[in-house]
């Protein structure tokens, strides 16, 4: 737990190594202020690539602990995703395998506590983290397909793209969690692949986070493609979802 307690020391908005917008920069320090003084907010936690010193993305989110998460009305920039979570209920969903909460509790930034809330939460599950679902980390491929399959019909090039990148991160993820892996932020996947041995999937996974594939006949061909390899061990086929 040391490097958690190393970095919580720092100043708040210092352990947040990128920023998607300038935009972002300005907010979230005054937010983090504001929320000082509202008794209802127990931790707020930076999750994402943003938070990732070995990473370029700048992907941020914010978790928001809070007695009682209907009176949180705060608004961030649309290049900021809040996602807020009952304090009363951060131990079971953490138990149950929630992965956003599993993701803080592992590799999260904490900005500000109450009470030493976010402190407690991380010795009592840093050493014992369950892992996230393979089967919800399927379901959401399976979901991302689906949409994939709608937009790539109705010739949308940026949404095919967007979802093509979901669903191959979804699998990758799902790919890891068999292999009992706790996956990183997206673009930490690659590497956490190879290492795994599965080579062929961080190849498709890359080819879209470099955005190497640019056409809605690429990303048709690519997931098609995917769809007929067979997992990196070779014992299962992948198929879709």
């Amino acid at each position: 737990m040391s490097e958690h307690y190393k970095q919580s020391r720092k100043k708040p908005c210092e352990q947040i190594h990128r920023w998607p917008t300038s935009r972002s920069k300005s907010w979230t320090p005054t937010f983090v202020n504001l929320v000082r003084k509202d008794e209802n907010i127990m931790a707020v936690v930076a999750v994402g690539s943003a938070v990732r010193s070995s990473v370029r993305s700048s992907d941020l989110d914010l978790v928001v602990i809070c007695r009682e998460p209907a009176r949180m009305k705060i608004k961030p920039p649309i290049e900021i995703d809040i996602r807020t979570y009952a304090a009363s209920r951060v131990d079971t969903l953490i138990r149950g395998g929630n992965d956003l909460l599993g993701w803080a509790v592992k590799f999260g930034r904490v900005l500000f506590q109450r009470e030493g809330f976010w402190d407690a939460v991380l010795e009592s599950w840093l050493d014992q983290l369950p892992f996230p679902s393979v089967e919800v980390a399927l379901q959401r491929a399976s979901d991302s397909f689906r949409r994939l399959n709608n937009v790539l019909k109705l010739g949308d090039v940026d949404a095919a793209y967007e979802q093509a990148l979901s669903y191959v991160t979804h699998l990758a993820r799902a790919e890891l969690l068999r292999r009992r892996v706790y996956p990183a932020s997206r673009p930490e996947l690659p590497k956490q692949l190879r290492t795994a041995g599965c080579v062929r999937i961080a190849e498709w996974l890359e080819r879209l986070i470099d955005r190497k594939v640019e056409h809605s006949e690429q990303i048709a061909e690519l997931v098609d493609s995917y769809n007929q390899v067979t997992t990196c061990n070779g014992s299962e086929s992948w198929g879709r979802p």
